[in-house]
């Protein structure tokens, strides 16, 4: 049966006859309608879109295909294509295809980007003008009061489209989980289509292939022959390079700076993906790791056997030591109320904080084989202009919070798009069981401990004091860790008259960083003190 929007948003079934229009010359004519990302290319001069449906698939990082085309929460492009409708208004609506998202197949309300107050407001009515660009406006700001579109300068290639920006999701969190239990329950994955009629009611065509005109709604997404549109659950952080125009997060701090990162929760869903937006806004996913729950840890004094409970488990990593691998630990031995660490540095005991857990990822993407001192790479990500690198070296501590490896992500991304080949080498974060033997602060992955710069950008082990220290790229890094939330550091005020650089010939300390000499700090920056990450709905 044929069917109109009407004005609250519904679908409505339409009483027949209704009139078909005999086609003429100038068929006027929504050809497609699709979700796409935004593709920026020419150094931020030329804008398309990038379909993205069953027909259009993507893939992971490893290359395979993935089962579906968006994740919920995230934000989209709905793009309409047409023929001889230029400045028509149109009106859209989204619903699922069957009854597993909400219950039913009614209207979705979700959120609609306001391209005037740049906010995103909570709709049922789509409504977009063909050839009106303002849903590519970037971000407001004193000089740019309306934000613009003007970069790009190829505009006219989308002379026939109507776009609208969105996000797929309702305003209400209770709504949201809703929602991803329903897709839960329903294999991961649901189905939702979009309807689409000329904003005026009159008369188009609909189709590529269409031969004449109706007076009716049509409706996309909603056939395997002509693709659909696959929502799943999955966590999610959106990380923003610091030169973005587009990222309109709040400013925080003072002095005040804006936020580069956002997550989206997701308690149906043990797997996040890391999305980071480059200068030009071109989305890159990075990585999806598994998130691994833990007892959350503290250390505490040495408490007695009887105290400790079962023996869960022992980790030895005296082969590590024995191939020269630098491990403090001897071995860790993981109880049900805590982890003993034997060691250099005596016994250790991180107990179990009552019932309280800790989110986990294991930063140690490739898993390199093998024991000893060398550096195990860990990551090697290059793709479209975006770089990141980094490995470990004589240390098993590769677990970290899944907040602090969005701004990990994040700094790296942006320090190699500056122009800086250095080799991001680690001396650890926590174990995987939340512990860190020997250290305090490391516990629950919320602190890590890297290699500073060297000139040669190898990733070699050095020290503040040392000919090849790389001090200017060390402070460039280190202000990006900052402005991507690793607010606190730890190094030692150090002069050095052997190095190339000049700015630490008197002794100097590493800004947002705390001198601490007990233990050294000379040969590695210890990041901690991360910033919260909101949720979308915070």
């Amino acid at each position: 049966m044929p069917i109109t929007i009407d004005d609250t948003g519904q679908t409505v079934t339409l009483n027949p006859p209704y009139s078909p229009v005999t086609p003429d010359d100038s068929l006027q004519k929504i050809t497609m309608v699709y979700f796409a990302k935004k593709t920026v290319t020419q150094n931020g001069a030329n804008v398309a879109f990038t379909r993205i449906d069953s027909l259009h698939t993507q893939v992971d990082n490893a290359g395979a295909v993935l089962p579906y085309d968006a994740i919920l929460g995230k934000t989209v492009y709905l793009v309409i294509e047409t023929t001889n409708m230029a400045t028509l208004s149109i009106d859209a609506v989204v619903r699922p295809s069957d009854n597993a998202l909400t219950g039913n197949t009614d209207t979705l309300t979700l959120l609609k980007f306001n391209t005037v107050t740049q906010v995103y407001e909570s709709t049922r009515l789509l409504t977009a003008v063909v050839g009106n660009f303002d849903a590519l406006n970037n971000r407001i700001t004193p000089e740019n009061p309306t934000g613009s579109h003007a970069h790009y300068t190829n505009l006219t290639d989308h002379a026939n489209k109507a776009i609208i920006k969105l996000q797929l999701r309702p305003s209400n969190l209770l709504i949201f989980n809703a929602w991803a239990r329903n897709i839960a329950t329903a294999n991961g994955v649901s189905n939702i289509e979009v309807v689409i009629e000329r904003t005026d009611n009159e008369q188009c065509a609909y189709g590529v292939d269409a031969t004449e005109e109706v007076r009716e709604a049509g409706v996309f997404l909603n056939t395997d022959a002509l693709g659909r549109f696959r929502i799943t659950n999955r966590k999610v952080f959106n990380i923003y390079h610091g030169s973005n125009a587009y990222n309109t997060y709040a400013m925080v701090g003072n002095p005040q700076r804006r936020r580069r990162i956002g997550k989206i929760l997701n308690a149906n869903s043990t797997e996040v993906i890391y999305f980071y937006y480059d200068q030009h806004d071109n989305e890159h996913r990075i990585c999806s790791r598994v998130i691994s729950r833990q007892n959350q840890k503290r250390r505490v004094p040495v408490i007695g056997l009887a105290q400790r409970g079962r023996l869960l488990e022992t980790v030895d990593y005296m082969p590590n030591r024995n191939a020269s691998e630098g491990i403090d630990a001897y071995r860790l031995k993981i109880y049900q109320n805590g982890t003993l660490g034997e060691g250099t540095g005596g016994d250790k005991w991180y107990g179990n904080q009552g019932e309280n857990t800790v989110e986990l990822v294991d930063m140690d993407i490739l898993q390199v084989a093998g024991v000893g001192s060398q550096t195990f790479e860990a990551f090697n990500f290059e793709q479209d202009g975006v770089h990141i690198r980094y490995g470990f070296v004589n240390s098993r501590r590769r677990s970290i919070r899944p907040d602090l490896f969005a701004g990990f992500l994040g700094a790296l991304a942006q320090f190699r798009q500056q122009g800086h080949n250095h080799y991001i080498v680690s001396q650890g974060f926590s174990y995987s069981d939340a512990s860190c033997y020997p250290s305090a602060e490391h516990v629950n992955g919320e602190a890590g401990d890297l290699n500073l710069l060297t000139v040669g950008g190898d990733g070699a082990s050095t020290l503040l004091t040392n000919a090849n220290y790389d001090y200017d790229n060390q402070l460039i890094l280190r202000n990006i860790l900052y402005d991507f939330g690793f607010l606190n550091a730890r190094s030692e005020s150090q002069s050095n008259n052997s190095n190339r650089s000049r700015a630490d010939n008197t002794p100097v300390i590493l800004p947002h960083s705390i001198n601490t000499v007990t233990p050294r700090h000379h040969n590695h920056l210890h990041i901690h003190g991360f910033n919260v990450i909101r949720d979308i709905y915070e």
